[in-house]
């Protein structure tokens, strides 16, 4: 584990400088990952023309998606599209021979991309929540702490949950499909479509036990000040529940997966 963590700094720095060798790609990146700011204009415009829902103002709206943007780039699903191109192509061969698991391989080369944006992000919203009126957060050592565990334990399970998915590549050609339609269907559950305490509350229960809403909703609401200690610490074990339980679906897929592997190319 020391040499896995020692490799760590070097791997992520690399990937970064072949993020900014490839500036198209990455425009195209930062383009995606405006997704929640299209998502803020249409809760902007129900505002403007219907009043604001009970409870939310335009400055809520814009707290929230504003930190929604930097948790979308921390979503880790690229993971998936990589694992599934190098079982079919064949090229996870090449990535057994190395000295550390393809895992961490893939977990360092998507972290150099994560936080090249997060150098650009976090520094812009930081000046628009001084510029923009109605953009604030509620700060204390305390809540940034919390925040930054939160935003810590949202990139680990979003990681988690697209690796684990990742490996049904060893037996089907399907992956992409099916991890479409689990996130498709988990975006109602994060707050990403509509802020959670705006949803019905069927759903709003259901989103409580999920692991979506602690990749996406539940640091942002965090970060907005709209949760308490108790909702905060409910958040927080939810989070890391489901955190070793992808953990524990990833090793036992893994080990009988890659039994299965087999490749020609690479």
């Amino acid at each position: 584990m020391r040499d896995v963590l020692a490799a760590y700094p070097p791997l992520v720095r690399s990937a970064a400088l072949v993020a900014l060798t490839y500036r198209t790609r990455l425009a195209l990146w930062v383009l995606a990952g405006s997704f929640p700011l299209l998502t803020m204009a249409v809760w902007l415009t129900v505002v403007a023309e219907g009043g604001p829902p009970a409870g939310w103002s335009t400055g809520d709206f814009l707290s929230y998606y504003a930190a929604a943007l930097v948790l979308w780039n921390l979503s880790g699903q690229h993971v998936v599209w990589e694992w599934d191109s190098d079982l079919r192509s064949g090229d996870l061969s090449v990535r057994l021979l190395r000295p550390i698991h393809p895992f961490h391989q893939y977990v360092t080369s998507d972290l150099g991309h994560r936080l090249l944006f997060l150098v650009t992000l976090l520094p812009a919203l930081a000046l628009a929540a001084l510029l923009v009126p109605g953009l604030d957060y509620p700060t204390s050592p305390v809540r940034l702490v919390a925040v930054a565990a939160a935003g810590v334990l949202a990139y680990a399970l979003g990681i988690m949950m697209a690796s684990t998915f990742a490996l049904l590549g060893f037996w089907s050609t399907q992956v992409r499909n099916v991890w479409m339609l689990w996130w498709g269907l988990g975006s109602f559950a994060s707050g990403w479509v509509a802020p959670l305490p705006l949803m019905p509350h069927w759903l709003r229960t259901a989103a409580l036990m999920l692991p979506f809403r602690s990749t996406m909703g539940f640091p942002a609401e965090l970060a907005t000040g709209r949760l308490d200690a108790a909702h905060a610490g409910y958040g927080f074990a939810v989070g890391l529940t489901w955190l070793l339980a992808f953990a524990l679906l990833y090793r036992v897929g893994w080990r009988r997966g890659i039994r299965r592997y087999q490749a020609v190319a690479g």
